[in-house]
């Protein structure tokens, strides 16, 4: 016959190994749970158990349990709904806007409903910084999508995503509604299983390129505001870099920050 203390130790064994001195059991729940979700085995949307049933599951308390999902909340792989429960975060621009670019005039306009036009999806040699910003070997080829934003028939920005062939194959197959009617990052997750965590950027005044002028129809060398963007997903995982110019005498960039 078993002793209930031997269920605990071969259900403590099963939490993620830690190298190095002990470490608290809510840190090797912590790690155990995230390597779920980056293998894939809870998936974007997904409601995950109870705290009551993984404390029973592993053998723990609530209380550890709750400090262990805390973590992973601040860190974004869970997000938590009042009422419902706690889910698997996927692209974390859903649960604000669906949309990358936000524009006003001012704060008492209302948003520009912009629509997405896809101008095309070509797989190139793949240039710097590029390759060294999303961690790929010099000229490891690339896929780059160009798409214009536009409110009503005025264009309001342009965008260049530069995303690894390895990661993405087939994605210059798809048809242009796909990245016209949603977000690439809702794409992306859907077809790839890649959910974006986090991005990070720069942005400044710029003077527009010749040919990025044209397309915005701006005068050439006109004012406007450049972002260079990187996309990370689990594992903080580089797999998009963005270079976007934003007509901003017409409208300006919005942003919510929580």
């Amino acid at each position: 016959m078993t002793e209930p203390w031997e269920d605990s130790m071969a259900m403590l064994a099963r939490l993620a190994p830690i190298d190095g001195p002990p470490v608290p059991a809510y840190y090797r729940l912590q790690e155990t749970l995230r390597k779920k979700i980056e293998e894939m085995r809870w998936r974007p949307g997904e409601a995950i158990p109870s705290e009551r049933l993984i404390a029973e599951e592993y053998g723990l308390s609530v209380g550890t349990v709750k400090k262990a999902l805390g973590n992973l909340v601040y860190e974004g792989y869970l997000f938590r709904v009042q009422g419902k429960g706690t889910f698997v975060s996927g692209t974390t621009l859903r649960r604000g806007s669906l949309r990358y670019y936000r524009m006003m005039e001012s704060f008492a306009d209302e948003e520009a409903d912009l629509r997405v036009s896809l101008l095309g999806i070509s797989l190139i040699e793949g240039f710097e910084p590029a390759c060294s910003l999303l961690g790929l070997p010099v000229k490891r080829r690339l896929f780059e999508l160009r798409r214009l934003f536009l409110s009503g028939d005025v264009p309001m920005v342009y965008s260049v995503s530069y995303m690894p062939e390895s990661l993405f194959s087939g994605l210059d197959a798809f048809p242009p509604a796909l990245f016209e009617k949603g977000t690439l990052y809702e794409a992306i997750e859907k077809h790839y299983g890649l959910p974006c965590i986090y991005n990070r950027e720069l942005l400044s005044a710029a003077q527009a390129p010749a040919d990025v002028a044209k397309i915005l129809k701006l005068q050439p060398k006109g004012p406007l505001i450049s972002i260079e963007m990187i996309a990370y997903t689990y594992k903080d995982m580089p797999y998009e870099y963005r270079l976007s110019w934003c007509a901003t005498n017409r409208r300006r960039i919005y942003r919510e920050i929580d």
